[in-house]
């Protein structure tokens, strides 16, 4: 007797139920199954994962065209690829934090900032900057909607771009987080060099032109949350929840 599916009964001919799509399940739910089904549709830290980071880092133009016209297998949509880039992005602050005081090297701290804060906060944030990019800019080939789902993709591979600096500086024999102003400049070079170049292969638009709008939307987009909420709980709300002491 073949093995039936445990929602609605219906007879299992594969590995999901025909009538109802629910997966086979086999056998008691345990720790290592749990977990794996926590990384497989949460986190999904798995081939897909490792795909949509590549294209995203080499084809951006590409990859969220294919998914807005339907072309969505193996690769991640932009809401579990950005939470798989938040996780990846704590567990390198997380180990930077526990590292940099054995291998005398507290001003990996320094790139902490970029890698910490709260998930909600940062999602608002990258549909502000996306919102505002909209409005500041006349945008007719993609709508709103399109333009949030680009945003999650490219700030998702961002924020996988800002765990290198934090790892280098742990790596090499130089201390390259203890300037403020030198990890400022760093942040804002990858920031605008990416996103310059993912939105000239997404938008079809001038280098120039892409690395000037970025520029002034992620300046006038920190301006007015800074104005608005204020410098100091903005950084509550954005810089690590870790207690950094240098």
């Amino acid at each position: 007797m073949g093995q039936h599916c445990s929602n609605c009964g219906a007879e299992l001919m594969g590995q999901y139920c025909a009538a109802c799509g629910q997966r086979r399940l086999a056998g008691r739910l345990t720790f290592a199954g749990l977990a794996r089904d926590v990384a497989q549709r949460v986190f999904r830290f798995d081939r897909a994962f490792v795909v949509t980071a590549w294209r995203m880092l080499r084809e951006p133009g590409r990859l969220v065209p294919d998914y807005l016209a339907g072309r969505r297998a193996g690769y991640l949509d932009p809401i579990q690829y950005l939470i798989s880039s938040v996780f990846v992005q704590f567990v390198v602050a997380t180990v930077t934090e526990r590292l940099a005081p054995a291998v005398g090297r507290t001003s990996a701290y320094g790139w902490l900032g970029r890698l910490s804060g709260v998930l909600v906060i940062k999602v608002l944030m990258i549909f502000w900057m996306a919102t505002l990019w909209r409005l500041m800019f006349r945008v007719t080939r993609y709508n709103l909607a399109e333009i949030y789902v680009f945003a999650m993709y490219a700030f998702g591979t961002l924020g996988l771009l800002w765990t290198v600096p934090p790892v280098l500086d742990l790596m090499l024999p130089y201390q390259l987080g203890a300037d403020p102003l030198t990890v400022l400049l760093v942040t804002f070079v990858i920031e605008v060099s990416y996103l310059t170049y993912a939105i000239w292969q997404f938008g079809r638009i001038p280098a120039w032109i892409c690395a000037f709008r970025v520029a002034v939307v992620l300046i006038v987009g920190d301006a007015l949350l800074t104005w608005v909420v204020g410098p100091d709980y903005l950084a509550h709300l954005l810089l690590p929840a870790l207690r950094l002491t240098h």
